[in-house]
């Protein structure tokens, strides 16, 4: 016992030496403490200069007080400069918050050329911010942006454990196209002949490797990145992404939306809890009534409607709505989901039991030999949010599609097998994450959502 205790007290554990602005508040008065962060505003008077920094920890920003005889040191500083100072924590005189005034100057890192900074236009737009990837992190609403994307990941991990999910990340390179899914990015044929002696590529979806996972773990998700290689210049489209994947084992149709509509609801409840005043930070700048909209989707209950009903209401929308009218074994556009979920219902909707043809070879499929266990869930203003199906367990039925699509069994053989080697019947989903931080931000680009945007006709500079 006594070795343990000489053990444990030579321990080395990491102590940060400045504290957190999120951590700081009025029990902290008349302490002297070190913060660091980036400048949001500065303004230097003849005697006085009030400095507003932020560093990440909280989307609120801590007033600094810097007195005349400091001004050589902190000479020239602008929005987007970096600043290390110590200090005494003070009541603000009119507010119940703290400030600090500050008694010495560690660390300035000054913008170098200020005047063409964007930082210092006046509310630069979204697009502009994400054409200077230097500084674009460093405007109050990318800030929000990324800390609500923080909770996000936290708040679904969280979920997945509670819920008895192992995670585990099936390899990104693959030789098969998780059939449907996208098109793929594949590798040089060169090095993939090199180092692999096959054609290899980008995976467009862990499916396959969550499924091979479930038949002996039963539930498990994964974050992995997915990357899809069409030429789409949408707005809600990129070519690399989070994907937010899970596979549980025993589940039918109507479990796999209950979870989705419980994972959805718990991510929203948790910015609304946690992320209040990084909404406000949206909410006052491009994303007005964000607060209430994320209200409404914790309060309601979600829609779940056939694919035969989606049609059904399509051919009844009002004359003149569309230019086309989808007919019975077409796709369900964008256009058509957003009206569905924003003006039908106006709130989010499940469309499940599509027509096979529609959907890929590994959904189950129905009884009436005409559709097959797939689910989307639709979003008001945003369109599909996650994709789901139950996967086909019978052996049989699954090489019948295979042989009536023509496809070849390279590479796909050990995924029909899965079914005759003591198989589990299971069921998953894939959410698109960047989509999902769209939903609890109200940005309309989801290139904006993500903090190293990858997208058809983007310039690679990272």
């Amino acid at each position: 016992m006594d070795f343990i205790y000489r053990f444990l007290n030579k321990m080395v554990f990491y102590k940060q030496k400045h504290i957190d602005i999120g951590s700081l508040g009025l029990s902290n008065l008349e302490e002297t403490v070190l913060v660091r962060g980036c400048v949001r505003d500065a303004r230097i008077q003849s005697n006085c200069a009030f400095i507003k920094i932020f560093d990440g920890s909280s989307s609120n920003c801590l007033q600094l007080i810097v007195d005349a005889d400091l001004f050589s040191i902190i000479e020239g500083l602008t929005n987007g400069a970096s600043l290390a100072v110590s200090g005494i924590v003070k009541k603000h005189p009119k507010k119940d918050e703290v400030e600090l005034h500050v008694r010495g100057v560690d660390y300035v890192g000054r913008i170098d050329d200020p005047k063409n900074c964007i930082l210092g236009a006046n509310r630069p737009s979204l697009d502009a911010l994400r054409d200077c990837p230097t500084v674009w992190g460093k405007s109050p609403v990318i800030h929000a942006v990324r800390r609500i994307s923080s909770g996000l990941l936290h708040c679904l991990s969280l979920e997945f454990h509670k819920l008895g999910f192992n995670k585990r990340d099936p390899s990104i390179l693959t030789i098969n196209d998780c059939e449907g899914a996208g098109e793929m990015f594949t590798i040089d044929p060169l090095q993939s002949d090199k180092f692999f002696g096959q054609k290899v590529g980008l995976t467009v979806s862990s499916q396959w490797g969550l499924e091979l996972f479930v038949q002996s773990e039963e539930k498990v998700w994964t974050d992995n990145p997915s990357f899809r290689a069409e030429p789409s210049d949408s707005s809600r489209h990129l070519a690399s992404f989070k994907h937010i994947e899970w596979e549980f084992a025993w589940a039918d149709i109507h479990d796999l939306m209950d979870l989705s509509e419980q994972l959805t609801q718990s991510c929203f409840k948790y910015i609304l809890d946690n992320h209040r005043d990084d909404l406000r930070v949206l909410d006052m700048s491009v994303s007005k009534g964000i607060i209430e909209r994320m209200e409404n989707l914790i309060k309601v209950t979600y829609v779940r409607i056939t694919y035969d009903d989606a049609i059904s209401l399509l051919k009844d929308a009002p004359a003149g709505r569309f230019e086309n009218i989808v007919a019975w074994g077409e796709d369900l556009g964008s256009i058509y989901e957003n009206y569905i979920a924003e003006e039908v219902f106006k709130k989010p909707v499940f469309v499940y039991n599509y027509p096979k043809n529609l959907k890929s070879f590994y959904m189950k499929q129905n009884d009436d030999g005409n559709t097959v266990q797939g689910c989307d869930l639709l979003m008001p203003g945003l369109g599909e949010l996650i994709g789901s199906s139950v996967r086909e367990s019978d052996y049989n039925k699954l090489m019948d599609v295979v042989k009536t699509r023509n496809m070849s069994l390279e590479g796909i053989q050990w995924y029909l097998d899965l079914r005759r080697n003591g198989s589990k019947p299971s069921a998953g989903a894939g959410l698109g994450f960047e989509r999902l931080v769209m939903c609890c931000t109200g940005i309309k680009n989801i290139r904006c959502c993500t903090a190293q945007p990858v997208y058809y006709k983007g310039k690679m500079i990272f």
